[in-house]
């Protein structure tokens, strides 16, 4: 039996790769940066075009929340040149603002150089379709409910609940009973759907409390950023008051303070945001939340790139929960509550280059 083994010859042999040559030849290097601002700088409906050109002749698109023309010079002086497959190091020698775009406009050449979607480059699909939610858009109650029936129509069945903007600090119990009879009247309009309350960190604690209270007999999905993110022990409160799940995440970019949320248990989806950390940074982040189990439905408020970009995450992670669609104009209609996966190479969406040169930035 030894001689037999010592005669056998080895199934396989390890080369010594040639890194100077294949650093120097490396796929798809970059050659420019662009960007476009889409929307007015600083108003609700705006965010920046990022569009990445390689030697090769592919170019990625990815989306993020602003971008100023120095930190788009910046970004060029750190990649031009380097491989567009080299995603994960080049996300730490760019600029803060710049990262999840770029993340997401690396991604896309990656899966249109390979010819598949990104969610299988990253190995998956772990669904076939991603559940739909969306937010509704007016300031009363009328205006709520006529969305409301618009988006039913369009195929919708999960919606953000905007809460009444509240005037000061500390509104009481009248504030709360109004919001709560905003809940009711639109599950009695359509019992058959679920409804998450927003708050975009506008409450108190005390009323972010009381009002979790007051509606947790009306099973929300879950109750989204009722405060700021700013000491964890207000946050505790709301915690330990309420059975309605509590979502956090838009305002963070450091992981770390996710970490915080995670190891205190006081966060039952993270929500963090799309176009700050990339679908790299939300596949970690969807990892440290499922060792916690607890499921991430990423935010954000960009265009039909970002919302592509937010499906190919979805498929991507195992405790995805929800696709938010910042508003219907961005987003193909989802069929009775859910959005199809993009199936082309990449991103999966086609972008009209002429469209946006009048709003490149410098």
């Amino acid at each position: 039996m030894t001689n037999l083994l010592a005669r056998r010859k080895p199934l396989l042999l390890f080369a010594q790769p040639p890194y100077p040559e294949t650093i120097a030849t490396s796929p798809h290097p970059i050659s420019e940066v662009r960007a476009f601002q889409m929307g007015s700088p600083g108003s609700g409906n705006s965010y920046v075009i990022l569009q990445v050109r390689t030697q090769s002749g592919l170019a990625g698109y990815g989306e993020c929340n602003s971008l100023s023309g120095s930190d788009l010079k910046a970004t060029n002086q750190a990649v031009v040149g380097r491989a567009a497959s080299s995603y994960q190091v080049l996300d730490g020698l760019v600029p803060q603002t710049v990262r999840g775009g770029l993340d997401i406009a690396l991604l896309d050449i990656v899966g249109k150089a390979t010819k598949a979607p990104i969610y299988r480059v990253l190995g998956g699909p772990t669904r076939n379709k991603a559940r739909a939610i969306t937010r509704l858009s007016g300031s009363s109650d009328d205006e709520l409910q006529s969305d409301l029936q618009k988006q039913l129509t369009a195929g919708f069945r999960a919606f953000l609940i905007p809460i009444p903007l509240p005037a000061a600090r500390n509104q009481g119990s009248e504030f709360v009973r109004v919001a709560a009879v905003r809940l009711k009247a639109m599950r009695t309009s359509a019992p058959n759907a679920d409804f998450a309350f927003e708050a975009r960190a506008q409450l108190t604690p005390g009323d972010a409390a009381s009002l979790a209270a007051a509606v947790e007999g009306m099973h929300p999905l879950w109750f989204d950023e009722p405060c700021p993110v700013s000491n964890l022990e207000t946050i505790r409160k709301i915690a330990d008051e309420t059975v309605v799940p509590l979502g956090f995440g838009r305002t963070i970019s450091d992981p770390g303070i996710f970490q915080d949320l995670l190891r205190e248990g006081l966060v039952d989806l993270l929500r963090p945001d799309l176009l700050t950390h990339g679908i790299t940074g939300i596949r970690r982040l969807s990892a440290m939340a499922e060792t916690y189990y607890v499921d991430v439905a990423p935010w954000h408020e960009g265009g039909p790139i970002a919302h592509a970009a937010a499906l190919h995450a979805a498929a991507s992670m195992p405790n995805f929960f929800i696709a938010q669609s910042p508003s219907s104009a961005v987003a193909t209609a989802p069929r009775d509550g859910f959005f199809d996966l993009p199936k082309g190479p990449g991103l999966g969406v086609d972008v009209d280059e002429k469209a946006l040169e009048g709003n490149r930035i410098a």
